[in-house]
């Protein structure tokens, strides 16, 4: 495996992966100069650039943390602007509802974004055929959502969750959500069938965002990504590197990543599984620690982060 020093799970890859854990104890809270301050210390421009931002947005109901918080999606966006992008949009192409106003035309998140940002149903849009690059599934190709494609940059925000078949929902997950539903139903099952910790390696080494934004201010733990309860953690994690950033938010979570099937499939062909080849930036991992609670079949997998 070129780039990487040694062989097999728990690799140190070359490359050092910085991650940085923002504290953020209220959505509310006006952080547009810090998420602009991070981006730039991990060297983003924008300048100019058309952005779409893609976060998990699957329904809406009011009070319940299923979605990444849309006054962070918002402050997310103004902080776009005031780098430079030529153009904002949010995008969503939900697993669960086919009917967009659950989703990501919801008039909740059209409330508090600038009217400059426009919203993009990318169930129902355009595919643009990529090569499948990895091996594990046997999709030839991938169709993903046109605008996702043609953009410039794309940031991928999730809400930090467990999930029922994945044991977390991160930004490796969160991108099942640029392939358009009108290819890959509802909810998507083909992934499913294709084993879904295979379906995201090879969509992780086919497609990757340029930046992860991941929402942890509110999390859901229990019977995730729909059914479970709020977890407060208070935390914003952001990095350009969505494994490195899914295992931070795993150890936050309680869980060993190397014991998530989805994250230690990945971590074979991508950087960030392994501490020692992510940069912490930031608050101290330790003040944010929680121990999410979990269907009985992932108990398996928590673990007490070891930051050391």
């Amino acid at each position: 495996m070129a780039g990487a020093l040694g062989t097999g799970i728990g690799i140190l890859f070359k490359k050092i992966c910085p991650v940085t854990i923002l504290s953020v104890s209220d959505s509310e809270k006006d952080i547009v100069k810090e998420l602009i301050q991070i981006m730039k210390d991990d060297e983003i421009v924008l300048n100019q650039k058309k952005v779409i931002i893609k976060p998990n947005f699957v329904e809406y109901h009011h009070g319940r943390p299923i979605n990444t918080d849309v006054s962070l999606i918002g402050q997310v966006a103004e902080a776009c602007f005031k780098m430079g992008a030529l153009s904002v949009a949010v995008g969503e192409a939900a697993g669960h509802r086919r009917d967009p106003s659950y989703s990501v035309f919801n008039p909740a998140l059209r409330a508090k974004l600038n009217k400059k940002v426009s919203l993009l149903d990318l169930n129902h849009c355009s595919g643009v055929k990529i090569k499948n690059m990895g091996d594990l599934t046997d999709f030839k190709f991938w169709n993903i959502a046109e605008p996702i494609a043609n953009a410039d940059f794309v940031i991928n925000m999730p809400k930090m969750k467990t999930h029922h078949w994945a044991g977390v929902t991160l930004s490796l997950k969160n991108y099942f959500g640029v392939l358009p539903g009108a290819f890959y139903g509802w909810p998507k099952n083909p992934l499913h069938f294709a084993g879904i910790e295979n379906s995201i390696a090879d969509l992780a080494r086919s497609i990757q965002p340029n930046y992860v934004i991941v929402d942890g201010i509110i999390g859901m733990e229990g019977d995730g990504p729909i059914m479970g309860d709020p977890k407060k953690v208070g935390a914003v994690v952001m990095g350009k590197f969505p494994l490195a950033v899914d295992s931070i938010c795993s150890r936050l979570m309680g869980f060993d990543p190397y014991l998530l099937p989805s994250l230690k499939q990945t971590g074979w062909y991508l950087p960030g599984l392994n501490l020692k080849n992510i940069q912490l930036r930031g608050e101290n991992p330790f003040q944010f620690s929680q121990s999410f609670s979990c269907l009985p079949v992932f108990d398996f997998a928590k673990k007490k982060a070891d930051w050391s």
